[in-house]
């Protein structure tokens, strides 16, 4: 069992997984504002049960619950690099994927899982060891939309690379110093975003199974970006280049 908290995550995983969801825990102390997460729960027959403030922080390990939390039935489910190749060809579109190398923050990778879930990427791919997994705080650092996403978590990261381009798949880097202009370079083709961990980027072998680095130009006082940032404006541009494509 696992427990994820925040009045939006615990909305997200009653509409994506309601049967994974064991009961919804609310404090005793919240007067207002879940009223819906109630009415949808006691809709799906999920217990609803109502403790104190501190017995609910002791639950989700944490005073960020907002008074709301659910327990939910085994551990985050990851899936298969397979599952997410066949997601992008039941989709029938260029294919739009984000490999993160080595990230180290939950707010970071939560906040990386929510931009892609919102540009419609169709897959993020992680790797297994020295790096964030899917924790309650990314959970609630991503607003829920983890328990929307598609997330692989792979021994081999390069490998993993490997495998996409297999399927005429493109690996862009984002690395800053890199001579490509983001804005300058065709992000419509099947593509896999690649960004590295905050401190060290992304690893040398990750980096060389890559077809191709651009950059994020820069003007202003600082010359840098954190990882969900970076990934972030990589994101979207891309997306915004396939709604614009003429």
């Amino acid at each position: 069992m696992r427990i994820i908290y925040g009045i939006n995550p615990v909305k997200e995983a009653l509409k994506a997984s309601p049967e994974s969801i064991e009961r919804v825990l609310i404090s005793k102390e919240r007067a207002f504002g879940t009223g819906d997460i109630i009415k949808a729960a006691q809709a799906k027959n999920i217990e609803v049960r109502r403790l104190p403030q501190k017995e609910l922080a002791a639950l989700a390990g944490t005073q960020k619950h907002q008074g709301v939390a659910a327990s939910i039935i085994g551990e985050f489910r990851y899936k298969d690099i397979e599952d997410l190749i066949s997601s992008w060809k039941i989709a029938k579109e260029p294919a739009f994927f984000l490999v993160l190398d080595s990230i180290q923050d939950p707010q970071n990778l939560g906040s990386l899982i929510r931009a892609s879930v919102a540009a419609g990427v169709h897959g993020i791919i992680i790797p297994k060891d020295r790096a964030c997994e899917v924790t309650p705080a990314v959970v609630k650092a991503s607003a829920g939309a983890s328990e929307h996403a598609l997330i692989a978590r792979e021994v081999n990261l390069t490998r993993a690379v490997e495998r996409l381009k297999e399927e005429g798949v493109w690996a862009a880097a984002i690395e800053a110093g890199c001579k490509d202009d983001i804005y300058k370079t065709d992000l419509k083709r099947d593509l896999a975003i690649v960004v590295g961990s905050e401190g060290k980027g992304i690893r040398r072998l990750v980096r060389e199974s890559c077809d191709f680095c651009v950059s994020i130009p820069m003007s202003g006082a600082l010359n840098s970006l954190n990882a969900a940032q970076a990934g972030a404006i990589a994101i979207f541009e891309a997306r915004r280049q396939r709604l614009y494509a003429r």
